[in-house]
């Protein structure tokens, strides 16, 4: 081999080492920011966040936030949350508007509580995000809400994440535990998205609803699973187009639109769509309750193609609803600690109330099937003034979860009819 040839030969193996090494150390780079490229993304420990479970690290969060909040317009709109690392972080609140029409919040790692109970009058929310349009949570992390100091001990619980006026807020892949009350409150938004979450409370576990809606319109809810202690998922006042698809609910006291006109308020619901859901020992199944001394409506609604697996009373309504529990906890519905910027939203759902409880109309129940673990596998309780107008059962067949038992329905004051269905207490068309 000549020298001219050598060197070329020589020269070729060195750029082809050069090469490998330059794609090992972008491999590094790559996975050493959680698989991320770094342009564009925040790393909460780039502001001293320490992520051991211990040390309190709410102020490098609220200052990572203020920097991709305020600097979206130069291209850095993720903010993200390492994976391995755990942060414990105190009562905070993410505020925009941000300057981006988009931030990423991206949470690898795991977010937990305090260990230890917080004045909630002043705090009633964990981790709150306000007034944040074209907001993004996902990242497959956990979200703790550590809420066994509270259960039991506490009057005053929070909400361990709580969204005001966060239009086009999308939150998916996530799994969230044991909030003291609430796992997710959504209030005063439009167009939201929420899909592939998990959440797991025990199942007596006081209050510990999966999602809770108020008003909000454009909800769009799917592919989850809700284990907790109380409502899967709640639909409460000024909320309309909500669509709930292809849920795992249980344990729980399964899915609910109300309470609706607790104290006297005026309360307005429609245009709620329930399908494709799975209910397996829930306390309740698919549920309208309303109290008698409110006002307002709750019409359009149906519920199709749901599966009963030993729910306590699949199928109810309850028109003059008194809640057993405690009802003196203040929550984000009815409290002044939640500001509502979208207040149009109460305009579009029109009437006036009628000063006499809650109107129930125009409730579907189509394809519902699956065992009841009660004798009672209807129960609808109407206003002996209002009633409930134009309920239809179609294809509703339930049976007992007890070999040798049988089932029944209970209607009182309900007006509708019913198709080819095993049970109903309702005219047959």
């Amino acid at each position: 081999m000549n020298k001219s040839l050598f060197s070329f030969v020589l020269l070729c193996i060195c750029l082809l080492q050069i090469s490998k090494l330059g794609l090992c150390l972008q491999g590094k780079a790559h996975k050493g920011n959680n698989g991320l490229k770094r342009r564009g993304v925040t790393s909460v420990t780039s502001f001293g966040a320490v992520g051991d479970g211990k040390t309190d690290d709410t102020k490098a969060f609220l200052n990572a936030w203020k920097a991709v909040c305020n600097g979206g317009s130069r291209g850095n709109r993720q903010l993200l949350v390492p994976r391995g690392k755990t942060f414990m972080l105190k009562p905070l609140t993410f505020e925009g508007p941000c300057k981006s029409s988009s931030i990423f919040f991206l949470i690898r790692g795991n977010l937990v509580a305090p260990n230890h109970p917080w004045h909630a009058g002043t705090y009633p929310a964990w981790i709150s995000f306000d007034s944040i349009n074209g907001l993004v949570i996902t990242g497959g992390g956990t979200v703790n809400g550590r809420g066994s100091v509270w259960w039991r001990k506490v009057h005053h619980r929070p909400t361990a994440m709580h969204f005001n006026n966060c239009n086009g807020l999308h939150i998916y892949n996530l799994r969230h535990l044991n909030s003291p009350r609430n796992h997710i409150s959504l209030g005063c938004s439009e167009n939201i998205n929420l899909s592939g979450l998990n959440m797991f409370a025990p199942g007596d576990s006081p209050n510990t609803d999966g999602i809770d809606i108020s008003n909000c319109r454009g909800v769009d809810i799917r592919d989850s699973v809700i284990a907790t202690g109380d409502d899967c998922i709640a639909i409460n006042r000024g909320s309309s187009y909500i669509n709930i698809t292809g849920i795992f609910c249980g344990p729980g006291h399964g899915i609910s639109v109300g309470s609706l006109g607790e104290n006297g308020y005026f309360s307005a619901v429609e245009e709620v769509r329930v399908k494709n859901c799975t209910l397996t020992n829930t306390m309740n199944g698919v549920r309208i309750k309303t109290f008698q001394n409110g006002s307002g409506f709750a019409r359009k609604i149906s519920f199709e193609d749901i599966k009963m697996v030993a729910s306590e009373n699949p199928i109810i309504i309850e028109q003059n609803y008194h809640d057993r529990a405690n009802n003196a906890e203040a929550s984000f519905e009815y409290s002044n600690s939640q500001s509502c910027h979208v207040n149009r939203l109460h305009h579009t759902l029109s009437g006036s109330g009628n000063g006499r409880g809650v109107k129930v109309s125009d409730v579907s129940y189509t394809r519902i099937h699956g065992s009841s673990a009660s004798d009672e596998a209807i129960t609808m309780n109407c206003d002996a003034d209002l009633g409930c107008v134009d309920i239809v059962m179609n294809h509703v067949n339930i049976v007992s979860a007890r070999s040798g038992h049988k089932v029944l329905a209970s209607c009182k004051n309900v007006h509708g009819k019913y198709f080819d269905s095993l049970i109903s207490c309702q005219k047959k068309h």
